[in-house]
């Protein structure tokens, strides 16, 4: 049996630590991948303080790991993937197994999974905006099942992290004029330079309707992709949205009950969705980052070498940092 050093979470209570796993033989419909990026986000936090537990059925250690990318190094028989082939891959393999939190992930030099949730890299996403593409993929979803825009909508995007910018950089790609709103500064800017036209601090909207107006043109966005989870952004998704508005959420948030203006979900006609994951829309959304040159490699803010996993978690809750990355063969 094949060992690897890894990443595990749990190995000590709310600690991250780099030890050794072994891998198991490969079955037919397997693949064993070498990872080259990985990235690190904020449900592997929460992986980490073990509030995931009432989510799904974690044994730890476990090795993290949803976004990443890697190349093939064995495939086995039924496997349509052959040694060298780039490639990313899906967190959700079943209903109740999530690939890096509670099956162990990517965060090894080496690592099986089914190939069946793996996807060829196109030659124009390099490995580090591989890394980005699993986050890219929610947000690409949610914006295609609210009914996606074109150069006719005012789209607000509520948050500047990660999936936030992903919203922005696809509803730019199709042509819409995208406002982002976002309380840190440093995200605002990030955003702008992605392509995002105008990024405001939410302390600003005191008057959403006056502010759009001025700004855009329109009384309010004619769709709203909640991406923050912040209880604030949340309950704004609905009173900055205009009337007749769309609105889709995709942030998370842990917390049970928040209070918001949900008479102007009547009042204004609105038509809101709650989004999570992205099934099945793998094979479009490489197609998509390939053909509109999407490029989020910015908003990368750290990367870090396997042996400093802690410290690379530790600066994934630092609000200045976008994205982190871990780098198996980085100071090797």
């Amino acid at each position: 049996m094949t060992q690897s050093r890894a990443i595990l979470i749990g190995e000590r209570p709310q600690q991250v630590s780099v030890g050794t796993i072994d891998i198991p033989p490969l079955g037919p419909e397997d693949v064993l991948v070498a990872s080259r990026v990985i990235g690190i986000c904020r449900s592997d936090i929460e992986l980490r303080d073990g509030h995931l537990d009432h989510v799904i059925d974690v044994e730890y250690p476990v090795v993290p790991g949803h976004e990443w990318s890697g190349v093939v190094v064995e495939a086995g028989r039924k496997a349509l993937l052959a040694p060298g082939d780039r490639v990313v891959g899906e967190c959700l393999i079943t209903p109740h197994d999530w690939f890096g939190c509670n099956v162990n992930g990517a965060g090894s030099d080496v690592f099986t999974a089914p190939a069946k949730v793996l996807h060829k890299l196109p030659d124009e996403i390099d490995d580090t905006m591989g890394a980005m593409v699993e986050p890219f993929t929610i947000a690409f979803r949610a914006i295609r099942e609210i009914g996606g825009c074109d150069p006719g909508d005012v789209v607000a995007v509520i948050g500047g992290g990660m999936i936030g910018q992903c919203a922005a950089s696809i509803c730019r790609a199709n042509g819409a004029q995208v406002v982002t709103i976002e309380p840190n500064q440093r995200r605002r800017e990030l955003a702008l330079r992605l392509g995002a036209d105008i990024a405001v601090d939410p302390a600003d909207l005191t008057d959403a309707e006056a502010w759009f107006r001025e700004h855009t043109g329109v009384a309010g966005p004619t769709l709203v992709v909640e991406a923050s989870g912040a209880p604030t952004g949340l309950a704004l998704a609905v009173g900055v949205a205009g009337f007749r508005g769309r609105v889709v959420m995709i942030g998370i948030t842990a917390t049970a009950s928040i209070p918001a203006p949900l008479n102007l979900v009547q009042a204004k006609n609105l038509r809101i969705l709650g989004v999570t994951g992205s099934p099945e829309v793998w094979p479009a959304a490489l197609r998509f980052i390939a053909r509109a040159g999407i490029d989020l490699r910015s908003l990368v803010s750290k990367q870090f070498p396997f042996d400093q996993a802690g410290d690379a978690f530790t600066a994934t809750e630092d609000g200045d940092n976008l994205k982190i990355h871990l780098m198996p063969t980085l100071g090797d």
